[in-house]
């Protein structure tokens, strides 16, 4: 941890601490240890086997150092270092005043539990605070996938769907912004720095490329009877289809909202398998298309978008299934009748 108590129950900073001074946990009241070298960040530590549960969790050189970078990132004067909330036996990296309200800055560079970010997210939420992620440089390198993305991601009108990075090397933050996941379910978007540069996170792959690997994996999915293949192969037989012949506009589908941690391409294939029930010159509607992805979901595995509302979540769905009935407009499949109701002209080959 970066602060302590002294004897008088000041705060004080590791970087401001004297060796010959003694220091307290603001938690446990345990005596702690300066520790401070040419090479590690100033810092307190308990002694071992110390059984203070807010600060009993070790921390990396890469953690402290982002912590301080972040306090000066974000203006000292508006930041609180490591302010322990009694009634919640937690305490957020750091503690920003906004003009009328606090958020809780955690900055998070080990792996955590779903349950445990659950519960520091619950916390805070009971305690009336906002909290804001920001994960460290190993995140950034290994957060691919949905998979390795969906429990950070939060969503806003200006950024759609984002996460926060924080690079001790280069000091700045990196957004990620305007997230969707291509048809393999890999994250595809935009990344911008507070150093002002912008590029592409990763450039979306062809689409003859996408059938080649897609095919290729179902087809070893199939052979070594992978669960989720066969699964999905069921469902292809219930409704007189194989799993193989996806029609050709599902392959388009590389746009997605990170709602599933399967791959797009398979859920535009099952809801396009319900639309071959219909006749053609049948109507519709959206209530059509959301009786059919509720019918499916059971297919897939959900992302658990723990820093989102409900009604995030809600709204996400809403442009899912437009995106949807989009492609097959541009298809000419369907023709538009008003806004929540469509005829089928004709049947996706």
């Amino acid at each position: 941890m970066l602060t302590a108590q002294n004897e008088r129950n000041n705060r004080i900073c590791a970087n401001d601490a004297h060796r010959q001074a003694t220091y307290f946990c603001p938690s446990c009241r345990e005596q702690v240890i300066l520790k401070r070298g040419t090479r590690m960040v100033a810092h307190f530590a308990h002694r071992a086997n110390s059984r203070c549960r807010p600060f009993s969790e070790s921390e990396t050189q890469a953690h402290l150092t982002g912590k301080w970078q972040l306090a000066d990132y974000f203006g000292t004067d508006r930041i609180e270092l490591e302010p322990y909330i009694q009634s919640l036996a937690q305490r957020p990296d750091l503690l920003m005043t906004r003009a009328d309200r606090k958020l809780a800055i955690e900055y998070q560079c080990s792996p955590i539990s779903v349950t445990k970010l659950q519960q520091r997210n619950q916390g805070y939420s009971g305690y009336g605070l906002e909290v804001i992620w920001i994960l460290g440089a190993d995140y950034l390198r290994k957060t691919a996938s949905v998979r390795h993305a969906e429990k950070w991601l939060q969503y806003s009108e200006k950024l759609g769907w984002y996460i926060i990075f924080w690079e001790t090397q280069q000091q700045c933050l990196i957004i990620w912004h305007h997230l969707t996941i291509d048809g393999m379910g890999l994250l595809q978007g935009w990344a911008k720095t507070s150093h002002g540069t912008q590029y592409a996170k990763r450039a979306p792959l062809a689409v003859k490329l996408i059938q080649k690997q897609l095919q290729r994996q179902i087809q070893m999915g199939l052979y070594y009877k992978t669960p989720k293949w066969r699964k999905w192969q069921q469902f292809c037989y219930e409704h007189q289809a194989l799993l193989q012949d996806i029609p050709a506009l599902c392959y388009e589908f590389t746009d997605s909202e990170p709602l599933i941690c399967e791959c797009p391409i398979i859920w535009a294939t099952l809801m396009t398998i319900l639309l071959h029930q219909r006749h053609i010159g049948s109507l519709i509607s959206q209530l059509d298309l959301e009786k059919w992805a509720a019918k499916i979901s059971i297919h897939f595995e959900g992302a658990q978008l723990l820093q989102c509302t409900t009604q995030q979540v809600v709204d996400s769905w809403g442009r899912q299934l437009r995106q949807y009935v989009d492609l097959l407009k541009r298809h000419g499949i369907l023709k538009t009748l008003d806004e929540k109701s469509w005829q089928l002209v004709a049947l996706p080959q």
